[in-house]
């Protein structure tokens, strides 16, 4: 996993951090931490990508060259 942001719209549900805390904290929106190994935590970015209510979670895959 190469990058995930967050888009506007965020309702500040929790839900990002709840399953995911190494890697997103809720303020008066989501954010994405600093410094954070993506690779480490996919399962959990693509899992709160899914529950996030408003779809707002984003991210891109490395392509492997063949």
């Amino acid at each position: 996993m190469k990058k995930v942001n967050i888009i506007p719209g965020c309702i500040t549900c929790g839900t990002c951090e709840f399953l995911a805390p190494e890697v997103f904290e809720v303020l008066d929106i989501a954010y994405v931490k600093d410094k954070v190994d993506f690779k480490k935590y996919e399962k959990e970015i693509k899992e709160a990508c899914k529950a996030c209510p408003v779809g707002v979670i984003k991210y891109s895959e490395n392509k492997e060259k063949p």
